[in-house]
């Protein structure tokens, strides 16, 4: 599986509002909720928000609406990248 050492997923650090947080499974939750097919930026962000946490982080309730940020970028670049995976970006805004 990619993003795992071992059969464990891997710890990726991404910046959530003004701090870098540690956070385990990150590919496999955007993997998941890509081939989930859900739309709309609140849903995805929900969704990704709780397989985060089913994947044994923990995330303050004070903070979720930081991290669902964070995710929700995460997530554009994971599509941007499913769509153009030899790393040319064009300007064209994903639709979600």
């Amino acid at each position: 599986m990619a993003g795992s050492c071992c059969g464990k997923p891997v710890a990726k650090i991404i910046k959530v509002a003004d701090f870098e947080a540690g956070l385990v499974g990150l590919d496999q939750a955007l993997h998941n909720v890509y081939i989930s097919g859900v739309k709309g930026e609140g849903e995805i962000k929900q969704e990704l928000l709780r397989w985060i946490r089913d994947l044994g982080n923990y995330v303050s309730p004070s903070r979720e609406n930081d991290y669902k940020q964070a995710l929700l970028r995460e997530y554009k670049n994971y599509v941007v990248t499913l769509q153009h995976p030899s790393g040319h970006k064009n300007n064209n805004p994903i639709t979600l």
